[in-house]
């Protein structure tokens, strides 16, 4: 019996995009929105003007905190504005002399 090969399909290779969000952005944005009506949520059983402000205070900063790390890309990695100058490298073996 001769065994019959599929086609595996890895997927596009690239990071999920939702609206603007893109890769892990869409979990934070989603954390966001949630987190804003738990805790507007919590704040109106005591004033239903304060929880609503609560609830867009919380989405917007979190949607602006969640769209500022995204332009900084997905990795988190540091970023010098540094320039850096190199000496050059001389081969190990040879010798440089001077010529009188």
């Amino acid at each position: 019996m001769t065994m019959e090969k599929h086609a595996l399909y890895k997927g596009l290779q690239r990071p999920l995009v939702f609206k603007i969000f893109k890769g892990k952005f869409i979990y934070w944005a989603a954390m966001a929105c949630i987190s804003s009506m738990i805790i507007g949520g919590v704040i109106s059983a005591f004033n239903s003007l304060l929880g609503i402000l609560a609830f867009i205070g919380i989405l917007i900063s979190g949607m602006f905190f969640t769209i500022s790390k995204q332009k900084q890309g997905l990795s988190s990695k540091t970023r010098d504005d540094s320039i850096y100058i190199l000496p050059p490298r001389q081969h190990p073996n040879k010798i440089i002399k001077d010529s009188i």
